[in-house]
């Protein structure tokens, strides 16, 4: 039997070197520079994905408040164009231009018509005022034999001042004429 001599044929540099050389040849085995480079594009992909949707997102708002004003803007040239048509369309008269001889026309189309008797001054009633405009209302009573001459009346003076209105209206007939009581109205603007 042979025998094994205690002292290894190798010194300690040597297996120093040895083991060095062992574990180069493990790290070479495992490339770990690999999955470094692919974590490294991996996150700059998503940083570079994020600032993209970031500005994505960004522009899509822009586009939403941009698609927003123009439907506005369309919105206004029409109604600009519309106004402008009326404009050009009006014959002049304000119908909501305050009348300041409204009780005068309004007795003149009575005279006009031949109502028997005189029309009297409605009573004075307060002006309902809403905003920019204000109601007034002009209470008579008319009798006259022919309830078509008193309503031939109310139709004239209706044709002849703008914006008047009938606001009621009551009708009855007596022994021989027709008695009509009624209320005329004209909203006016505030000037």
């Amino acid at each position: 039997m042979s025998s094994m001599p205690n002292e290894s044929r190798l010194s300690a540099d040597d297996r120093y070197e040895l083991a060095s050389r062992a574990v180069m040849q493990e790290r070479h085995a495992r490339p770990v520079h690999f999955v470094v480079l692919g974590v490294m594009v991996f996150v700059a992909a998503l940083i570079f994905l994020a600032i993209a949707w970031r500005h994505n997102s960004n522009a899509n708002n822009k586009l939403v408040h941009n698609r927003v004003e123009a439907s506005t803007i369309d919105r206004m040239i029409l109604q600009i164009g519309e106004l402008q048509d009326a404009q050009s369309q009006s014959t002049g008269d304000d119908i909501w231009a305050p009348i300041p001889d409204i009780l005068t026309r309004i007795t003149r189309a009575g005279t006009r018509v031949g109502l028997e008797n005189e029309l009297n001054l409605p009573r004075n009633t307060q002006p309902r005022v809403t905003g920019s405009a204000r109601l007034l209302t002009y209470p008579y009573t008319v009798r006259d034999s022919s309830l078509e001459r008193i309503l031939q009346w109310i139709q004239q003076a209706q044709d002849q001042i703008p914006g008047l209105m009938v606001r009621e209206i009551t009708i009855t007939l007596n022994a021989q004429s027709w008695l009509v009581k009624v209320t005329l109205a004209r909203y006016e603007r505030i000037e």
